[in-house]
Protein backbone atom coordinates (compact mmCIF):
# COMPACT_ATOMS: atom_id res chain seq x y z
CA UNK A 1 0.00 0.00 0.00
CA UNK A 2 1.19 3.29 -0.95
CA UNK A 3 1.36 6.29 1.91
CA UNK A 4 -1.48 8.58 2.38
CA UNK A 5 -1.26 11.44 3.65
CA UNK A 6 -4.43 13.65 4.52
CA UNK A 7 -4.44 17.38 4.59
CA UNK A 8 -3.56 18.23 8.39
CA UNK A 9 -0.37 15.66 7.90
CA UNK A 10 -1.65 12.67 9.55
CA UNK A 11 -0.47 9.49 8.01
CA UNK A 12 -3.65 7.16 7.24
CA UNK A 13 -1.99 3.92 5.97
CA UNK A 14 -0.87 3.94 9.01
CA UNK A 15 -4.08 4.50 11.15
CA UNK A 16 -5.62 1.52 12.77
CA UNK A 17 -9.20 2.67 12.08
CA UNK A 18 -8.71 3.70 8.52
CA UNK A 19 -6.75 -0.06 8.04
CA UNK A 20 -9.49 -1.82 9.87
CA UNK A 21 -12.06 -0.24 7.46
CA UNK A 22 -9.85 -0.98 4.61
CA UNK A 23 -9.73 -4.40 5.92
CA UNK A 24 -14.10 -4.72 6.45
CA UNK A 25 -12.88 -6.21 10.31
CA UNK A 26 -15.98 -5.74 12.50
CA UNK A 27 -13.52 -6.87 14.95
CA UNK A 28 -10.07 -4.70 14.65
CA UNK A 29 -13.25 -1.67 14.52
CA UNK A 30 -14.61 -2.63 17.88
CA UNK A 31 -11.00 -2.84 19.17
CA UNK A 32 -10.25 0.90 17.47
CA UNK A 33 -13.59 2.30 19.22
CA UNK A 34 -12.56 1.17 22.80
CA UNK A 35 -8.99 2.71 21.81
CA UNK A 36 -10.82 5.83 20.81
CA UNK A 37 -12.47 6.23 24.45
CA UNK A 38 -9.78 5.07 26.49
CA UNK A 39 -7.98 8.14 24.63
CA UNK A 40 -10.79 10.69 24.77
CA UNK A 41 -11.50 10.48 21.07
CA UNK A 42 -15.15 9.99 21.53
CA UNK A 43 -17.45 10.83 24.88
CA UNK A 44 -18.24 6.73 24.57
CA UNK A 45 -18.11 3.86 22.95
CA UNK A 46 -19.43 3.54 19.52
CA UNK A 47 -20.18 0.92 17.03
CA UNK A 48 -18.06 -0.58 14.37
CA UNK A 49 -20.02 0.82 12.03
CA UNK A 50 -19.90 4.52 13.51
CA UNK A 51 -16.01 4.36 13.85
CA UNK A 52 -14.95 3.38 10.60
CA UNK A 53 -13.12 5.79 8.44
CA UNK A 54 -15.01 7.72 5.71
CA UNK A 55 -11.38 9.38 4.80
CA UNK A 56 -10.53 13.23 4.97
CA UNK A 57 -10.99 14.61 2.05
CA UNK A 58 -11.01 18.33 1.27
CA UNK A 59 -14.83 17.67 1.00
CA UNK A 60 -15.54 16.52 4.24
CA UNK A 61 -15.28 18.68 7.61
CA UNK A 62 -11.85 18.93 9.42
CA UNK A 63 -11.83 19.35 12.74
CA UNK A 64 -8.63 21.24 12.16
CA UNK A 65 -10.96 23.90 9.52
CA UNK A 66 -8.53 22.82 6.74
CA UNK A 67 -10.88 21.77 4.22
CA UNK A 68 -12.25 24.88 3.06
CA UNK A 69 -8.73 26.59 3.09
CA UNK A 70 -8.18 28.71 -1.03
CA UNK A 71 -5.12 27.69 -0.67
CA UNK A 72 -5.62 24.10 -0.86
CA UNK A 73 -7.25 23.81 -4.39
CA UNK A 74 -5.18 21.63 -6.62
CA UNK A 75 -3.57 20.33 -3.88
CA UNK A 76 -3.26 16.72 -1.92
CA UNK A 77 -1.95 18.40 1.56
CA UNK A 78 -0.93 21.40 3.47
CA UNK A 79 2.90 20.38 2.85
CA UNK A 80 2.12 21.27 -0.67
CA UNK A 81 0.81 25.19 0.23
CA UNK A 82 3.58 27.96 0.00
CA UNK A 83 2.09 29.31 2.85
CA UNK A 84 3.00 26.51 4.89
CA UNK A 85 3.10 26.51 8.23
CA UNK A 86 0.17 28.83 8.45
CA UNK A 87 -0.97 30.67 11.28
CA UNK A 88 -3.74 27.65 12.18
CA UNK A 89 -0.72 25.14 12.31
CA UNK A 90 0.47 26.64 15.63
CA UNK A 91 -2.78 25.25 17.16
CA UNK A 92 -2.87 22.06 15.00
CA UNK A 93 1.03 20.80 16.47
CA UNK A 94 0.30 21.85 19.91
CA UNK A 95 -3.09 19.84 20.07
CA UNK A 96 -0.94 17.17 18.14
CA UNK A 97 1.54 16.64 21.13
CA UNK A 98 -0.99 16.90 23.62
CA UNK A 99 -2.18 13.79 22.00
CA UNK A 100 1.43 12.69 21.48
CA UNK A 101 1.58 12.86 25.77
CA UNK A 102 -2.01 11.04 26.31
CA UNK A 103 -1.11 8.30 24.23
CA UNK A 104 2.10 7.40 25.80
CA UNK A 105 0.27 7.47 29.10
CA UNK A 106 -2.33 5.74 28.21
CA UNK A 107 -1.57 3.20 25.29
CA UNK A 108 0.60 -0.09 25.20
CA UNK A 109 3.57 -0.18 23.42
CA UNK A 110 2.37 -1.19 20.06
CA UNK A 111 -0.80 0.82 19.83
CA UNK A 112 1.53 4.17 20.51
CA UNK A 113 4.01 3.23 17.84
CA UNK A 114 1.11 3.14 15.90
CA UNK A 115 -0.45 5.74 16.43
CA UNK A 116 2.43 8.15 16.65
CA UNK A 117 3.23 6.84 12.99
CA UNK A 118 -0.50 7.77 11.99
CA UNK A 119 -0.94 10.93 13.80
CA UNK A 120 1.72 12.62 15.66
CA UNK A 121 4.50 13.29 12.84
CA UNK A 122 2.62 16.11 11.68
CA UNK A 123 4.96 18.50 11.08
CA UNK A 124 8.50 16.18 9.97
CA UNK A 125 5.47 14.87 7.61
CA UNK A 126 4.39 18.25 5.76
CA UNK A 127 8.03 19.73 6.28
CA UNK A 128 9.52 16.90 4.13
CA UNK A 129 6.41 17.57 1.42
CA UNK A 130 7.14 21.30 2.01
CA UNK A 131 10.84 20.78 1.19
CA UNK A 132 11.37 18.66 -1.32
CA UNK A 133 8.39 20.86 -3.60
CA UNK A 134 9.86 24.04 -2.65
CA UNK A 135 13.55 23.05 -2.82
CA UNK A 136 13.21 21.50 -6.00
CA UNK A 137 11.65 24.55 -7.63
CA UNK A 138 14.00 27.09 -5.59
CA UNK A 139 17.01 25.02 -6.98
CA UNK A 140 16.10 25.63 -11.19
Amino acid sequence: MSTIISVCGDCCSECPRYLATLNNSSTELERVAQLWFRLGFRDRVVSADEIRCNGCQKKTDCSYGLTNCEHLIGKENCGECKFFPCPKFNAIFKKSDLGDETCKLKCNADEYLQLKRAFFNKKETLSEIHESIFNKSHNR
